[in-house]
């Protein structure tokens, strides 16, 4: 600071000084330091100009690398209204860490404002000002990195050394007062049985938000430093996704990457990946248990989303749905039937046709096609009574397949032990007669033959694990339907995790009586009663033997249809028509309308009423689908996708 430039106000009179403090607002700091920076800005002040002074302090708890900060706006906005003689601060961090306080000192000195900084040496009276500036932004800016740098490497070198550096732990752990490394952590034996159940509803769910319901109904606690009390599908992902639950914990997954337009500092992957450690006393779960699970989850949901090139959804949805949400699709265009048709909120209408991409604006009640599905999948259980022996000899077949797999167990265990004992052999060897070439290469294609045994192990584990739990009967088979739906409303969402199991397609089109009338919705529903079969996919026989496609109706027929046949049995009975429609309760032109569909249908030869909608109708035969009549329509099918046989 230069004492013998003297200080000039402006007016002649009072000299106006604008003084910037901060703090970072780190653990240790405190308020009082701010007061601080402004009593040490009134004692230099005073030492440079004796008469009266104003102080303007703008305070700030800020990181001083940010660049977005308000007070650094304001300072802007102070310096170019001309009314203030100085700009004080400690040192130039105490505005910002960096070479932005180049141009705000330049913007003070194009208008004749004075800045001091004087622990870092710097004053505009001198001629060297700006070499003088940068260089201390330079220091400021080394400080921080090195600061960081050296922080990150000692908390790494505790971590690999001997497992200090803990940070908050997460639930499923208990932490004794002064514990500082992981080996004095405990695993909370409660909650394992949580954890196991919870990895088992995702395995069948591929549901994040589905554990967090069953957590939440069991009242699982979150955790002794999360701020929420209730989970959610975010905060069980986080939790599985913690290697720390297959006992080891991780340092360094992430790192902070400084964005130089506004100095903010982001979270990003670390592109080296984190350092584990084995802390064996830690796992709720096994490395292949977890990992096999969480791979077959990401997976999963690499399909879903919003696509970044096009409007549409690809089939699936992050959320949570009822059923028939995510699996219901346009026949037309292949587009999933969302929820919301049409304004109604229990009716499901195509996703396209809201984009002008389908023409299909028809809508259906979800519960009631709930309602239908569950009821048809309980006819086929009791149809499958009459296979009871076809069910049976594919029972034997698979138990057979299974007897193989205990012999391929017992051959990779044989195979296991005579590598070992050649590997052992092979190193005696070379402790007699030293290192040669042959030796040398024999061990190195014994290891090659382990590192292949242990991935077909590994595959044979997997296998193992997912192996079927093979009914005895189809009377089981019925039962295990009814014991999953066992106290579940229709409109749940976990009837709705179930229903997607068994139902793996539903196409839903359109078709109209022959004599015309209503547009109404049918479905092409694809049943996998092998759904109810823990690891079915690994039994393609059982499971085409309990696969069953059908045709469900969504809506209630009319009433023509709906006494048509009864209608011509009593015809043929030579029963007068007003005499039909008084006993079946209708009116007589209902029965005349009954007696021309019927006729329609023997003239054409055909044994269903209903035809099957290829299009949009025309306008004279339907007013109300006007969506293929608007400008902005294109009709626009999925890529890549064929409509189903009907």
């Amino acid at each position: 600071m230069n004492r013998i430039s003297p200080l000039k106000p402006r007016s002649g009179k009072v000299l106006n000084v604008l003084v910037a403090a901060r703090i970072s607002g780190c653990q240790n700091q405190k308020e009082l330091s701010l007061e601080d920076q402004a009593d040490h800005a009134k004692q230099d002040i005073e030492e440079l100009y004796d008469g009266p002074c104003e102080f303007d302090i703008i305070s700030a708890v800020a990181k001083g690398e940010r660049l977005d900060r308000d007070e650094l706006e304001v300072v802007a906005a102070k310096i170019l209204t001309d009314h203030y003689d100085v700009l004080y601060m400690e040192d130039v961090g105490r505005l910002v860490r960096g070479t932005a306080a180049v141009e705000i000192w330049g913007m003070a000195v194009d208008r004749n404002m004075r800045c001091i900084a004087p622990n870092d040496g710097c004053d505009t009276a001198e001629p060297t000002w700006e070499e003088d500036l940068i260089s201390a932004c330079k220091d400021h800016v080394s400080h921080c990195a090195h600061t960081s740098r050296r922080i990150k490497q000692k908390q790494m070198n505790r971590f690999k050394r001997n497992g200090g550096a803990l940070p908050l732990t997460v639930y499923g752990y208990i932490k004794p007062e002064g514990a500082k490394y992981y080996s004095e952590l405990e695993k909370d034996e409660t909650a394992t049985p949580y954890l196991k159940q919870g990895l088992a509803i995702l395995s069948r769910t591929q549901n994040w938000t589905a554990v967090a319901d069953y957590f939440n109904s069991n009242s699982v606690p979150t955790g002794p430093y999360c701020r929420n009390d209730k989970w959610d599908g975010a905060m069980v992902k986080r939790l599985f996704h913690n290697p720390i639950l297959k006992g080891k914990p991780q340092r360094g997954a992430r790192h902070s990457v400084k964005q130089n337009s506004t100095g903010r500092r982001i979270s990003k992957i670390n592109p080296d990946g984190p350092t584990y450690r084995e802390e064996p006393h830690l796992a709720h779960f096994t490395a292949d248990e977890l990992d096999s699970v969480l791979q077959e989850v990401d997976e999963q949901h690499k399909k879903l989303g919003r696509s970044n090139f096009s409007g549409d959804h690809t089939p699936g949805t992050r959320k949570r749905s009822r059923f028939p949400g995510q699996r219901a699709t346009c026949f037309y265009c292949g587009r999933e039937m969302v929820w919301g048709g049409n304004g109604v909120r229990d009716n499901l209408m195509c996703n396209g046709a809201r984009k002008y991409k389908c023409w299909n604006s028809f809508s259906f009640n979800g519960p009631k096609a709930t309602a239908k599905i569950v009821d048809a999948i309980t006819a086929k259980l009791d149809a499958l009574d009459g296979f009871q022996e076809q069910f049976l000899d594919l029972v034997r077949l698979m138990n057979t397949h299974l007897n193989n797999d205990q012999d391929e167990e017992r051959q990779l265990r044989a195979e296991k032990n005579r590598l070992q004992q050649e590997r052992d052999r092979l190193k005696s060897r070379i402790l007699e007669l030293g290192e040669r070439d042959l030796l040398v290469e024999m061990l190195d294609e014994l290891e090659q033959q382990e590192v292949e045994l242990e991935r077909r192990q590994n595959r044979f584990i997997l296998r193992s694990r997912n192996r079927p739990q093979i009914p005895d009967s189809v009377g089981e088979v019925r039962e295990r339907f009814h014991a999953s739906f066992h106290e579940l409303a229709v409109s749940s969402f976990e009837c709705g995790d179930l229903l997607r199991q068994l139902v793996p397609e539903m196409h839903v089109y359109m078709v109209q009586l022959i004599d015309g009338g209503n547009i109404v919705p049918r479905a092409r529903v694809k049943l996998s009663l092998g759904g109810m079969v823990t690891g079915i996919e690994t039994m393609p026989e059982l499971d085409q033997f309990l696969t069953r496609e059908f045709t469900l109706d969504l809506f209630d027929p009319p009433t023509r249809e709906r006494i048509r046949e009864e209608v011509v049995r009593r015809t043929n009975q030579r029963q007068y028509q007003h005499q039909i429609a008084s006993e079946l309760n209708t009116h007589l032109a209902t029965v005349q309308r009954a007696l021309k569909l019927d006729r329609l249908l023997q003239e054409r030869s055909l044994s269903c009423p209903y035809e099957l909608l290829t299009g949009p109708p025309a306008e004279e035969e339907n007013r109300k689908v006007k969506r293929s009549r608007n400008n902005r329509y294109n009709f626009e099918p999925l890529p890549g996708y064929i409509p189903p046989q009907i």
